[in-house]
């Protein structure tokens, strides 16, 4: 369910990748591609913070990339404002959301 944490050239590729887009969509006129490729450039340095069902029951919050929990709660309310606390305080961020099924059931965006 986690991503893998990209190294610096990794994020500086997807950045300029995503001005290339973006620059490509305004010379053609196409605001599709444009916005696009700013969404690609602006999410090259943004955390991703999941909050998923642990195996022995309860809910944990993780940041993509990590090894480890970031904190481990009984309650999926509880894991998930205290989810929405940590992608608010560490913008640029992302957080999702997944049901027991291992289905998303929310995503949002700060920053």
């Amino acid at each position: 369910m986690g991503r893998k944490r990209k190294s610096g050239a990794e994020k500086a590729a997807d950045r300029i990748r995503g001005q290339l887009t973006q620059t490509a969509g305004m010379m053609s006129g196409n605001a599709d591609l444009e916005a696009e490729g700013r969404t690609e450039a602006r999410s090259a340095d943004r955390t991703t913070y999941t909050v998923t069902p642990r195996d022995g029951g309860g809910w944990s919050v993780q940041a993509a990339g990590a090894s480890r929990a970031t904190s481990v709660h009984d309650a999926k309310d509880e894991a998930v404002s205290r989810a929405k606390k940590l992608a608010g305080d560490r913008r640029p961020s992302q957080l999702l959301v997944y049901k027991k099924d291992g289905t998303v059931q929310t995503e949002q965006t700060y920053g």
